[in-house]
């Protein structure tokens, strides 16, 4: 399993937030905090960035302690998750290990209004978080995890990129794994070469694209999509965001003797595809994940 970097820029209380920096929750007044690490007592620990009062603080031996030297986490493909039976996801995040030699993770929770970063401590199933000088301990908690990139090639129907990403066939025709743009959405399309169609569902019409890319890597499996909880697996692959804000991923299910791709949107237990002109909704599906 390849390693998974992240990236951490030094800052101090005097640095300005760097760009693509890591949102991990809001103060109570409002004001976004970020996703940090500090060292003390030398270990590197998460830490919960504040720049509204120009610093960061941790948690440790029961108390909050303030930072104004500090690591800021910055990038794309970042989220809260909450924990599976309180276990730690493969790609969770990292800062470092306790004196003990113990990994730290990061996570975050509420506490008093307040959704703030704190320590994740395995063997501990709980997460500590620095709050009004104290060490608090939250039962329930996300973690945060770094999802999978992935790699969109602009296409044409008469050639197809090696290691396109197949999703099924219709009328023995393959078909593949796409996203295409509609109206300031990046949704889910379902490209079949043999017959010059690709196709993305929205307000319930299948919409034909003559613009579009292909998904291509290895790597990926289709997971069986769950009813009830959350229904957006680890791993799965998002095409981008609905016009306010939410990812939309991609599933498959059968109709009509078709195996083809469409939309999830997280929470709702449907798929959404494009089939016979119209935006077909299926009950049972599978989610496009990369593990």
């Amino acid at each position: 399993m390849n390693k998974i970097v992240h990236k951490w820029i030094s800052s101090t209380s005097d640095s300005a937030v760097p760009p693509l920096a890591v949102v991990g929750g809001k103060d109570l007044d409002g004001s976004p905090i970020y996703v940090g690490r500090a060292f003390h007592e030398g270990s590197n620990f998460p830490a919960k960035v504040v720049p509204s009062k120009n610093c960061a603080y941790i948690s440790w031996g029961g108390r909050e302690i303030r930072k104004t030297d500090y690591e800021i986490l910055v990038g794309e493909n970042y989220r809260f998750i909450k924990p599976s039976l309180n276990s730690i996801p493969l790609n969770s995040v990292r800062t470092g290990n306790s004196a003990d030699g113990e990994p730290l993770y990061i996570g975050r929770g509420i506490w008093e209004g307040n959704e703030t970063v704190g320590k994740i401590h395995p063997p501990n199933t709980c997460l500590f978080i620095p709050f009004d000088g104290e060490e608090e301990k939250l039962e329930t908690y996300e973690v945060l995890i770094r999802e999978p990139t992935h790699v969109w090639v602009p296409g044409t129907i008469e050639q197809v990129p090696p290691n396109a990403v197949v999703a099924g066939e219709e009328k023995g025709h393959t078909i593949y794994v796409g996203r295409a743009h509609h109206e300031g959405e990046t949704l889910p399309a379902k490209i079949i070469p043999d017959t010059g169609s690709v196709y993305v569902s929205r307000d319930g019409k299948d919409i034909y694209k003559t613009e579009f890319e292909y998904l291509v890597g290895e790597g990926y499996t289709w997971v069986y999509g769950v009813h009830s909880g959350e229904n957006i697996p680890m791993g799965a692959v998002a095409t981008g965001h609905t016009l306010d804000g939410q990812k939309v991923y991609v599933g498959r299910g059968y109709h009509h003797g078709s195996q083809t791709p469409g939309k999830v949107h997280p929470g709702v237990y449907r798929l959404f595809i494009p089939y016979g002109g119209k935006e077909v909704k299926l009950k049972e599906y599978e989610v496009l994940a990369k593990r």
